[in-house]
């Protein structure tokens, strides 16, 4: 008799172990399973609104093309709704062809998931409808346009291309940019500077410093790390800051640092800057031996073509002024007196400037004769060529300017 109950028990648990999986299933069925009646439909109008958001995607991508720039980088939002295009664009083939080979029971489960699909494209294609721009500024990127120097010509330009050569060649790490005061080394280098910043070069970082004489090592890195935007330590180990200063530039990518008016050889690894493939420098000096000392590449500045010269002297003397007969040949005097530096001619020419007096340009001429006459260093030429300039400055305000104009050498 008790093991009939224990079996009777039993068959009631199995029972109700059956009768829970019914349920289960029927709840199943009940939640996720419609009637597949238009289901194919369904899938075509998903494809067809697949096919609009790429549409929307190509204008999208397009649009980006055409906004962004150097020193511009795409929004997140804009990323993030791109990759989700991208993300729908491989779900939806799977999605199809389960519908494709599936049994009618089946497709009845796929029902809502072709709608929720849709769904989604729906919600892609309406916050794809950007009305703002497409790109913020990139703030990881570092570097400045300098003013356009007033020196380019012909022979300048083609030392900008020479220079911009050695930055695409991964073995040139160092280029040093050598001449004499006044010969356009600092324009040069003030082109390359700026090209760089186009984006052509894919560099994060460009830093310009102007050295100039007797600078130390600690105020090298305070400029480094001025025109980057960061802090470094105010203690006066100078090994600490360099190890700082390294890793900053390390870590902050590819980058070109410009050194303007280098006077002396001074050690990288003293002021922290890291010899690597990431890095490459840049410097102006007067010194050849400085760029051999520090391993540059050399870029020698010429001083001008007499064709380029004129062509200088004649911009900024104004074309008008250079179109007398009676002016021409002493002004041209005057310009083989400037020996082809373009700093030099540019003063020259605009303290020239608006003069149309044959005497004034016959004594301008004799003026500049007497003061290198008796001069055989070049260097002591410049400086004479440039005093003459000083003094006939008549306005004011002209001289005050004047000191600016001579350190762009």
């Amino acid at each position: 008799m008790g093991s009939a109950i224990k079996h009777f028990v039993e068959l009631v648990e199995q029972a109700g172990t059956v009768f829970e999986v019914a349920n289960t299933i029927r709840g199943l069925v009940e939640n996720h399973w419609e009637f597949p009646k238009g289901i194919d439909q369904n899938v075509n109008n998903l494809k067809r609104k697949r096919d609009e958001l790429n549409g929307q995607k190509e204008d999208v991508e397009s649009r980006i093309k055409s906004e962004l720039r150097p020193r511009k980088k795409v929004k997140k939002e804009v990323d993030l709704w791109i990759e989700n295009v991208k993300r729908i664009n491989g779900e939806i083939p799977n999605l199809e062809s389960k519908v494709r080979g599936s049994s009618f029971f089946s497709r009845g489960f796929l029902v809502k998931n072709v709608r929720k699909k849709e769904e989604e494209v729906e919600e892609l294609l309406e916050k794809g409808r950007f009305s703002d721009d497409l790109v913020v500024n990139d703030l990881s990127w570092i570097g400045q346009v300098l003013p356009t120097p007033s020196l380019v010509v012909e022979t300048i330009k083609c030392k900008k291309n020479e220079i911009m050569q050695h930055l695409r060649n991964d073995e040139v790490q160092k280029i040093g940019v050598y001449g004499m005061p006044g010969v356009g080394k600092t324009s040069v280098v003030t082109l390359v500077n700026n090209e760089l910043l186009k984006g052509e070069i894919e560099f994060k970082i460009i830093v310009w410093v102007t050295v100039a004489r007797n600078c130390s090592v600690i105020e090298l890195q305070n400029k480094i790390a001025k025109a980057m935007n960061v802090s470094i330590s105010e203690d006066e180990d100078e090994t600490l800051r360099a190890g700082m200063l390294s890793e900053i530039l390390s870590e902050k990518g590819r980058f070109v640092l410009i050194l303007d008016d280098v006077w002396e050889r001074f050690c990288f690894e003293k002021v922290g800057i890291p010899e690597s493939s990431k890095g490459k420098l840049v410097l102006t000096s007067r010194s050849l031996d400085v760029c051999r000392r520090m391993d540059c590449q050399v870029v020698k500045m010429e001083p001008l073509s007499n064709e380029d010269a004129w062509t200088l002297f004649s911009d900024k003397v104004g074309q008008n002024l250079m179109s007398s007969i009676d002016l021409q040949p002493i002004a041209k005097s005057i310009v083989e007196r400037c020996a082809g530096l373009p700093l030099v001619i540019v003063i020259v020419a605009s303290s020239m400037r608006g003069e149309d007096s044959f005497p004034i340009w016959r004594n301008a001429l004799a003026e500049l004769n007497r003061n290198i006459s008796s001069i055989i260093d070049i260097k002591d030429k410049v400086y004479q060529q440039l005093r003459f300039s000083y003094d006939r400055l008549k306005d004011q305000k002209n001289p005050k300017l004047f000191p600016y104009l001579c350190i762009v050498s």
